[in-house]
């Protein structure tokens, strides 16, 4: 509590000396010799879920804020030299700290922030077309970790093609210990015909209306040697160690409105056990292998209100402590002022193993400045 009121005050001395840009765009301040700036930006989600679960037909609902975050970034001693600050003000802990410094075509990170990974977690939670990101990204996402990355970028004609690696302390940002491994990732992304608006192709709806076709295609791989997360970066501690190998790809299509996102990765253990037992040779656990799909699309009119839809799947291999889950989401949004201002609601059949169909039905709303 104490740490959220030295945030309000250090950001409320700060807003007295900024100018502020535009809704969404924050406040900023920047001296006269260009060795230092800053741009500071909050927002916050509300949300409301209801849900029917239909083993013992019960009607429940929450309400709570998703989300509420705190982002600083710029540069400092010279533009090249750049960071990022993102703090989560609900739970009340640091998401992303990192340095970043630019050479030509290069970007060399050192810090904690996301992983080159699916493209639902490198798409920011007030980006999303739907009120929150799928069953797959919770099961396959890499999320964040902490340690060096370096990403590199190049042209073949009007082709973009960018390459990223890192190598992290594969623990995740969370519950950390010392750890015997580490973990090494490496991603490529093809824009076969250019950039997108504004770097659109971190936003999952169309709503820059892209008036050509644009694409990007990825493929990743991470290796996390020694892992003692079921997931890797994220999970349950298992208090054991293995080597986990996360491979995937995306697509993210738009245009004039449509954007269709398709996503699938799958994790297995190549060195040591899947399933943990302790010294008395009791089941304790085991990591979460298999595989999943994400597939989701949507169209924007031209009032900015869009309809989109999702099908996302989860296939573990180990049944007897994860299960198959399918969801089927139908929702709408309404864009006041792009992802600074927008109504998001959608309405999720969810197909569960050994269980009976569940509805779960989600309002929020995202506010940025």
């Amino acid at each position: 509590m104490k740490a959220n009121f030295i945030l309000l005050f250090v950001l409320i001395s700060f807003v007295s000396a900024a100018q502020y840009k535009e809704l969404g765009g924050g406040y900023r301040i920047e001296n006269s010799e260009e060795t230092f700036s800053m741009i500071a930006r909050t927002r916050i989600q509300p949300r409301w879920d209801v849900m029917y679960n239909g083993s013992d037909s019960s009607l429940t609902n929450m309400a709570k804020i998703a989300r509420a975050r705190l982002k600083f970034d710029g540069y400092f001693y010279n533009r090249n030299l750049r960071y990022k600050i993102e703090y989560d003000v609900v739970n009340g802990y640091v998401r992303d700290a990192v340095i970043k410094y630019r050479m030509g075509n290069f970007d060399i990170w050192f810090g904690q922030t996301k992983l080159p990974s699916n493209h639902e977690r490198l798409v920011s939670s007030a980006n999303l077309q739907l009120t929150n990101r799928s069953i797959f990204n919770n099961a396959f996402t890499l999320d964040r970790d902490i340690g060096f990355q370096l990403h590199h970028k190049f042209n073949v004609g009007n082709m973009i093609i960018r390459d990223k690696y890192a190598l992290t302390a594969g623990n995740g940002i969370l519950n950390k210990k010392y750890n015997s491994g580490v973990s090494s990732t490496g991603k490529i992304e093809i824009l076969p015909f250019g950039s997108f608006k504004k770097k659109g192709e971190y936003i999952t709806s169309d709503i820059y209306k892209e008036q050509s076709v644009k694409i990007i295609a990825t493929a990743y791989i991470n290796y996390n040697t020694n892992a003692y997360k079921s997931m890797g970066q994220v999970g349950v501690d298992l208090n054991s160690e293995s080597d986990l190998v996360l491979v995937g790809f995306d697509f993210l299509l738009k245009y004039k409105g449509l954007s269709a996102l398709i996503e699938a990765a799958h994790r297995s253990v190549s060195e040591g056990d899947v399933v943990v037992y302790d010294n008395l040779n009791n089941y304790k656990g085991s990591y979460y292998t298999g595989w999943g799909i994400n597939i989701q699309s949507g169209y924007l009119f031209d009032n900015m209100w869009e309809i989109s839809g999702r099908y996302s799947m989860v296939n573990p291999d180990n049944l007897a402590q994860y299960h198959d889950a399918e969801d089927y989401t139908l929702g709408i949004s309404k864009y006041v002022v792009g992802n600074s201002l927008k109504i998001q609601a959608d309405i999720t059949l969810r197909k569960e193993f050994s269980k009976k169909d569940a509805i779960i039905a989600s309002l929020l709303m995202e506010l940025q400045f």
